[in-house]
């Protein structure tokens, strides 16, 4: 689901109501949106400063008669003195068939469900996301086990409604997949100050190489990553989704990266509870003893919130487990609680309010308005 799909699905209906004679004059909606943010974060020590930050989010949408329509987002934020541009995502979809639909480009992955339809900043609950999805420089997951997902490739949805609400979704993909991340790239993006480094890292200590997605649309390998979502649904109310990919990182294509998760989500009467848990292997190589690797991680989070009116207090807690290689750890676990406050001053326009506890780290406090449009 993106952001601004019902206003393109509205579009279309209007066509099909249409007379046919004005439709014909009418085969193409173009329909501009997006979401902006603004953010204040602080915390408990001088390490790290204290700072606004500001981003934008055009979303545009364009139908091509009646089955075709091209989406695309594009990311501007602040990074020193400098703009960055990032490509979210740039795709076709093709709507002709009853319940399957056919894409290409560069598109959000359908890995759970935060990545592809939660993580803009006036849907996300909280300023931040959860520590399973870490924020990623060039690619590559900082914090966390994955970025948010993004490659350039082909993709299939299917939708089998049966009796009642119950409805199940199916997503296939094949994309460029994961490489091996660039530490010049990285080092680069972090001293630019894009925004505060976070508050720990999973590239400090761990003894695998960093893997980066969705970096550019050429492959360094000869193979592609090939993964599925597979979801039931219950009208609007609940759903559970289990996600999967592989694919290999390295230009001789012998280490691969393995993902899978689990998803649910319910709500009702304006309480909403949802869930993630993610499991990580990557294969690498051991320099000293000349034998393949396997680096295991795993995380989760938990996350309730309650809407009151135009008020809205959330809570989550996060955690990731040690990451191990033949039983041993080499990635220190971490813990995260968040509280927060929302005020929605309209449908699409929350100011938040946020304090995270971290364990062993500092704590972090957050304010952030953000505007869908």
């Amino acid at each position: 689901m993106r952001i601004f799909r019902a206003v393109a699905t509205a579009g279309l209906v209007v066509l099909t109501l249409m007379p046919a004679s004005v439709r014909a004059q009418n085969r193409s909606i173009f329909v501009v949106g997006g979401y902006g943010t603004t953010t204040f974060e602080a915390n408990a020590s001088n390490v790290y400063r204290n700072d606004f930050g500001a981003s934008v989010s055009p979303v545009i949408l364009y139908t091509m008669g009646r089955d075709v329509v091209f989406e695309t987002e594009l990311e501007f934020g602040m990074n020193g003195a400098n703009t960055t541009t990032t490509l979210e995502y740039a795709q076709i979809d093709y709507l002709g068939f009853e319940r399957v639909q056919l894409i290409a480009g560069k598109f959000l992955v359908p890995f759970g469900v935060f990545g592809e339809r939660i993580h803009p900043s006036w849907i996300n609950k909280l300023p931040t996301g959860p520590v399973v999805y870490g924020h990623a420089h060039a690619g590559v997951a900082e914090t966390g086990l994955l970025p948010v997902l993004s490659d350039a490739g082909v993709m299939m949805r299917w939708a089998q409604p049966f009796s009642g609400k119950l409805r199940l979704d199916f997503s296939a993909y094949v994309t460029q997949g994961p490489q091996l991340g660039g530490e010049d790239d990285h080092d680069e993006e972090e001293g630019a100050g894009l925004e505060d480094p976070m508050p720990f890292s999973a590239l400090e200590d761990g003894p695998a190489p960093a893997v980066a997605f969705g970096t550019g649309f050429g492959d360094n390998n000869n193979t592609k990553m090939v993964g599925a979502r597979l979801g039931l649904l219950s009208g609007g109310s609940a759903g559970i989704y289990v996600s999967g990919f592989t694919g290999k990182y390295d230009e001789e294509d012998d280490l691969s990266f393995t993902a899978g998760g689990l998803s649910v989500e319910w709500r009702v009467a304006g309480l909403e509870l949802r869930g993630e848990g993610v499991l990580t292997r990557q294969k690498f190589m051991d320099e000293v003893e000349a034998t393949t690797e396997t680096l295991n991680r795993s995380g989760f989070y938990l996350q309730g919130s309650k809407r009151l009116d135009r008020f809205e207090p959330v809570v989550r807690w996060g955690m990731l487990a040690d990451g191990t290689v033949d039983g041993t750890t080499t990635i220190e676990g971490h813990n995260e609680v968040a509280l927060g406050l929302n005020f929605w001053m309209r449908p699409t326009i929350p100011l938040k309010i946020a304090y995270e506890f971290h364990e062993g780290l500092d704590d972090r406090m957050y304010v952030q308005w953000a505007y869908g449009f």
